[in-house]
């Protein structure tokens, strides 16, 4: 007897990951609509900010969800933010959520692919559940609020290589990104031995940066809006009273919640050093911060002014190389730079025995254009034969995602590469914690080798009913 079996969207994307990801569909004999259903189905998890421009950049797919924790208008909220109201707005067939779990509970099997942008310390409960779930997960950088989550995600992708990990570092795609790792690698500056990263545009840092006196109000009663849904807002962090001054975007600022400047900016500068030397694992980490941050702040609060040093081991024919990081502190001007033009606000400087790289705040790089990134001395720059280009160019970080997600493989920023850069920037707050102290890091054992107070900060509590998914 014959029968007739119909296959659901979720059966044929299922199939479809199987045999390669959604471009495969037609190879299962589904022809008809195929190109509608190409289209992955999308679930956004934190709408405003800066994940509007992540919902921007997927609108050419299905978006059919989204999630937030802070419906406030823009009249009610201070400065220059895009309130998640009205990106909800401009999706009206999204559904829309406040608590995110509700929203991957009840739209399952209509999700393909979901995008997290919350504060840092929940980065890993919803991805790492979207990720069991089957899903393909792009996450912000930094990947997670801790060494523990970090290592949990990437444990997760390799087990999962078909589903697509993403990691927002999206100067990553960018033409200034890939020609900083191919000049690098054809000798454009010699021999790399030093490296300077810094983020040094401390007037709009201000949106997110609290004065150390704040530590003060955090027992104060303040009245939560009722468009602030302050317990899914918490999520794995331990309870504490709702104030203005973590939200919105402050709560980089605040241990619970965020990774600090380092965190938050130290994955896009890093990044292209990282790519082009393949630094693994620092040798030894030691940072100090301002004269200010003393231990009871540091309870609360990550540092104002930082500086961390990392020492990277020599590998192959590459030497050693000494990473520095200034965070909301200015390095010296490399020789050549033009006199009296101030350095980037962001970026590094790479010295070489040929001449110094310096590129500018990548993030805001686009792929196809360069943008911010120059040799020196100007003889140097002349004199260089550019080389041909050996790094793939993708249309946009985003859709290299989704690209992937499609065939079944992984995109360049995957969570296995996003992971080291994030542990970096862990690494480097632990030290900061530690400031004054030369912390020893054993790369075979993954750990520091002198110091278990250090290590203890891989991991910390979580909120009774927030168990990592692991």
């Amino acid at each position: 007897m014959n029968q007739t079996h119909t296959l659901s969207r979720r059966q044929v994307l299922a199939g479809a990951a199987a045999l390669g990801g959604l471009g495969a569909m037609r190879s299962l004999g589904i022809s008809k609509g195929a190109s509608s259903l190409e289209k992955a189905n999308i679930a956004f998890i934190g709408i405003g900010n800066y994940g509007a421009t992540n919902l921007r950049e997927l609108a050419s797919e299905n978006i059919v969800a989204v999630c937030d924790v802070d419906w406030r208008t823009r009249a009610q909220l201070p400065g220059r933010f895009t309130p998640a109201v009205e990106v909800a707005a401009a999706h009206p067939g999204a559904k829309r959520f406040d608590d995110w779990r509700v929203m991957l509970d009840q739209m399952d099997k209509q999700i393909d692919a979901v995008v997290v942008c919350t504060a840092d310390h929940v980065h890993a409960q919803a991805a790492l559940t979207a990720m069991k779930m089957g899903k393909h997960v792009y996450c912000e950088k930094p990947l997670a609020a801790t060494i523990e989550e970090v290592r949990a995600m990437a444990h997760a992708a390799q087990h999962s290589p078909r589903q697509a990990t993403q990691t927002g570092i999206v100067g990553h795609a960018s033409e200034d990104v890939r020609l900083i790792v191919e000049w690098i690698r054809a000798g454009a500056i010699g021999t790399v031995d030093r490296i300077d990263v810094f983020q040094t545009d401390w007037a709009s840092g201000k949106r997110y940066i609290n004065p150390y006196s704040d530590v003060e109000e955090v027992n104060a009663d303040v009245p939560v809006p009722q468009e602030v849904k302050w317990d899914f807002f918490l999520g794995p962090a331990p309870v504490r009273k709702y104030n203005p001054m973590y939200l919105p975007l402050r709560w980089r600022n605040w241990q619970d919640f965020g990774t600090g400047i380092l965190g938050d900016h130290g994955p896009h500068f890093l990044d292209p050093v990282v790519w082009a030397l393949d630094l693994g694992y620092p040798e030894s980490v030691e940072a100090d911060a301002d004269a200010e941050y003393s231990a009871e702040i540091r309870k609360q609060m990550f540092a104002r002014v930082s500086h961390v040093s990392y020492r990277f081991s020599a590998k192959g024919s590459r030497p050693p190389v000494s990473v520095k990081w200034w965070g909301y502190d200015t390095p010296p001007t490399p020789p050549g730079w033009k006199k009296g033009e101030p350095l980037p606000t962001g970026g590094g400087i790479v010295y070489g025995t040929k001449g110094v790289l310096v590129y500018g705040p990548v993030y805001s790089s686009k792929p196809g254009e360069q943008k911010q990134v120059w040799l020196l001395p100007e003889e140097l720059d002349r004199s260089f034969e550019r080389p041909a280009k050996s790094v793939e160019r993708p249309s946009s970080h985003w859709m290299e995602w989704i690209d992937a997600a499609k065939r079944g493989t992984q995109p360049s920023c995957s969570w296995a590469y996003g992971a080291h850069i994030t542990e970096l920037c862990l690494l480097g707050n632990i030290a900061i914690a530690h400031h004054g102290t030369v912390l020893r890091f054993d790369a075979e054992q993954k750990r520091f080798s002198n110091s278990e107070s250090a290590n203890a900060m891989f991991t910390r509590p979580r909120r009774k009913g927030w168990k990592l998914p692991v």
